[in-house]
């Protein structure tokens, strides 16, 4: 009913299944955007998410309602939108072929990979990925 635009920090987003089970879904960082489905489809959605945050987090959040109509108002809105989630998409694509990489190591080397171009911090001795991730 809700959408959240993430200012500054990283949020994980994760779903808890019947089985008790908690799969990551997402992890974002700052301009990306969750909590769109309800505004896409024009109802409520089923799905469920936690978001947890890694970092301080500064976010901006409306109704879906109140965004719908910033979009038709104003077309630079949804442009804003569309790349938010053309960005999700993409980050999804790629952890999709970073999951299907036959052995442990190659897949722990991609999502490393993906780490540090999405959270990445360079320092003087490389990359510092601050991130509580298990």
């Amino acid at each position: 009913e809700r959408v959240y635009l993430i200012r500054r920090g990283a949020v994980r987003l994760s779903r808890v299944y019947e089985s008790g089970e908690e799969i990551t879904v997402a992890l974002l960082r700052e301009d990306s955007l969750f909590g769109v489905l309800s505004l896409l489809t024009g109802h409520r959605s089923d799905r469920f998410y936690h978001a947890v945050a890694f970092t301080r987090v500064e976010m901006v959040t409306a109704p879906a309602g109140s965004v719908r109509a910033a979009i038709e108002a104003d077309t630079a809105v949804g442009l804003r939108l569309l790349q938010g989630l053309s960005s999700r998409i993409l980050q999804t694509e790629t952890m999709i072929e970073t999951l299907t990489h036959r052995d442990m190591s190659s897949r722990l080397v991609s999502f490393l990979l993906v780490l540090c171009r999405d959270f990445g911090v360079p320092d003087q001795l490389g990359i510092t990925i601050d991130l509580r991730l298990s």
